[in-house]
């Protein structure tokens, strides 16, 4: 009796199996169980992706430059027959210069001179090469942490007055040397007003903010006080006395 009941139920099965709208029901019902199974898993990876929260933060700081720079440039002009004798000239010019510069209380160690050079001067007229005039100069770096007494010596410089020379003085240079004693603590700030903007972004959806997973610095940038001229490759002024140093941090918080 058991044999026979079990025999109807397979033939039963059978038929139900060939029918086609069984079949194309239950390819579904498979089909649906997949996309099902990979919802689930695409939300569970989601939600650990929303486990972090990335923010850029900044710190700013006012400096005052250490150290200042003046550079000069001696010209003399001189034709090619007359190219040694210019070379000659400017040697004595610019050890009347150094004379000069050692007396405003300059020592050797902060002067820099480079040996004389020339260039020829070109024009349209094709002179020939007698007729060629040349550019004879040398430049001259002075370099100091007296700020004062490298802006009198830029206005004193221009009052040398010898024959057939040229002298050119470039604005001062200001510059910030103890970046490395600050940078550190620039990048802590910055990292903590990253946290400070993350805290902010995750209050809105009730998260709270937990440990740094990551941090990098980015580049450090020397601006006049309250510019926002910033650099993708860093901005050093060295026209101001009076600085900001900025420092931005990227970091990457846990949330929780």
């Amino acid at each position: 009796m058991a044999t026979t009941r079990t025999r109807v139920t397979k033939e039963v099965t059978k038929e139900w199996l060939k029918d086609s709208a069984v079949r194309a029901s239950i390819i579904v019902s498979i089909i649906a169980l997949i996309i099902s199974l990979l919802a689930i898993t695409s939300f569970f990876s989601a939600k650990g992706m929303d486990n972090t929260i990335s923010v850029t933060g900044s710190a700013r700081r006012a400096v005052t430059a250490d150290t200042a720079k003046l550079s000069i440039a001696l010209r003399r002009t001189a034709s090619f027959t007359r190219v040694a004798t210019a070379y000659k000239n400017i040697s004595a010019d610019t050890d009347a210069i150094k004379q000069l510069i050692t007396g405003e209380g300059f020592v050797e160690g902060d002067i820099s001179i480079t040996p004389p050079s020339a260039d020829q001067i070109y024009d349209n007229s094709n002179p020939s090469p007698e007729d060629r005039n040349f550019d004879v100069r040398v430049y001259i770096d002075v370099r100091s942490a007296d700020l004062a007494k490298i802006e009198a010596l830029s206005r004193n410089i221009t009052t040398v007055d010898l024959s057939g020379l040229i002298v050119e003085v470039r604005p001062v240079e200001y510059m910030y040397t103890k970046l490395a004693d600050i940078r550190g603590e620039l990048f802590s700030e910055a990292i903590k007003d990253a946290k400070v903007r993350a805290e902010a972004i995750a209050s809105v959806s009730g998260r709270k903010v937990g440990k740094v997973k990551t941090a990098a610095t980015g580049v450090v940038q020397i601006l006049t006080p309250q510019s926002v001229e910033v650099s993708d490759y860093g901005t050093v002024d060295t026209s101001s006395i009076h600085k900001d140093v900025m420092v931005t941090a990227r970091a990457t918080f846990m949330l929780r």
